[in-house]
């Protein structure tokens, strides 16, 4: 664990409160600061709930929540259009605190009016953990942080910034980490088998074309669970062997998964994928596009490969992937689980975090011998 004597991170997270376990920024910046080694890890938040402590434990990490002046972002922004600051909370937590390194997960808009405003000036990370129509690209940022080389192509080809970059893999969540020691596999599947999909009502999640595809399956060869924000609203619902769930809390979630047969993320251009890391965790069968982030830790050795946007590819990788859970490829099965098992262990926090301190020492103009 890092001593009182190391330089601190302060990790910035504007969204919500860091506690939020069905967030997967939340998960993953807990998952980075809970397994520090060469620094001093903190989190400030800035929760919408009223009744969060300005200070608090989580996962062994201390987290200060700070809060945005509603009242000047009512009058001076959404009445009169201003653009004022109101985050003079956040700009008195910094100084107090006197970090070495400002650790931004969100907001990038906001860096530059942030760092000019301190008495003092830290090293400053900008993280993107997904894709932007127009990103921004803060001048005062000493170094950018990626989630995945496809997410470092759309954002340095819109901006064209040649600012030094890394790209580090989000790590597995202390969440799934803890909920696999707490339960044993699931049992071989009895019945029909079950497809799960967590992706929500998101039009990018691919969930439209999956329950196209799941319709034009053979009748009764799976059951399919849709799970996640506003998955309600897609079309095509009212079919036999859908259930439609909505949006659970992380642990339900993983309980599905567990209990899944088969999980799938058809996504059209996924920046990096955390169901699809935590299914290969707890040894489930994928059904994913080939798009984005995901072929950057999976590929045809360990996962069903479908094309992104097009039912036909979707339902044959389903078909494909029912195949595979019969006896006669139980081998075949095997094999390919274990290919996962082994991938996913790199991404466990004690290693993916000792890569992201390095990067610290890059911000920081430090090389360690």
């Amino acid at each position: 664990m890092p001593t009182s004597q190391q330089a601190t991170v302060l990790h910035i997270h504007f969204w919500a409160d860091i506690r939020n376990s069905a967030g997967s920024v939340e998960k993953v910046i807990t998952a980075f600061a809970s397994h520090g080694q060469a620094y001093r890890h903190e989190i400030a938040c800035c929760p919408t709930e009223p009744d969060v402590p300005q200070t608090f434990e989580h996962h062994g990490v201390t987290v200060h929540a700070f809060r945005e002046s509603r009242l000047i972002n009512r009058i001076f922004n959404k009445m009169l259009r201003l653009n004022a600051f109101t985050f003079s909370d956040l700009i008195r937590l910094i100084n107090r605190l006197q970090p070495a390194i400002l650790h931004f997960h969100n907001r990038q808009e906001l860096v530059d009016s942030i760092i000019r405003r301190l008495n003092y000036r830290p090293a400053v990370l900008v993280h993107y953990h997904r894709h932007f129509a127009f990103p921004v690209i803060p001048a005062l940022a000493d170094r950018l942080l990626f989630i995945s080389q496809r997410t470092a192509d759309d954002i340095l080809g819109k901006t064209g910034t040649n600012k030094p970059s890394d790209i580090v893999f989000n790590p597995l969540s202390l969440e799934i980490l803890e909920y696999q020691k707490k339960r044993f596999r699931a049992a071989p599947t009895k019945g029909l088998p079950t497809i799960l999909f967590g992706g929500g009502g998101n039009p990018i999640k691919g969930g439209k074309e999956l329950v196209e595809a799941f319709a034009s399956l053979p009748k009764g060869s799976a059951r399919l669970i849709l799970a996640g924000r506003n998955v309600e609203g897609l079309p095509g619902l009212l079919q036999d062997g859908i259930e439609v769930l909505g949006e659970v809390p992380a642990e339900k979630f993983f309980d599905l998964m567990l209990s899944a047969d088969i999980v799938t993320m058809p996504s059209y251009d996924e920046p990096f994928g955390l169901i699809a890391q935590e299914a290969m965790l707890l040894r489930k069968l994928l059904v994913l596009s080939g798009s984005g982030g995901l072929l950057e830790f999976t590929g045809e050795d360990c996962a069903v490969i479908v094309q992104p946007r097009s039912v036909a590819s979707l339902k044959d990788g389903l078909l494909r992937a029912i195949a595979l859970l019969s006896e006669a490829e139980v081998a075949k099965l095997s094999v390919m689980l274990d290919c996962a098992t082994a991938r996913v262990d790199a991404f466990r926090p004690s290693n993916v975090s000792s890569r992201l301190e390095k990067v610290y020492d890059l911000a920081r103009g430090i090389e360690r011998i």
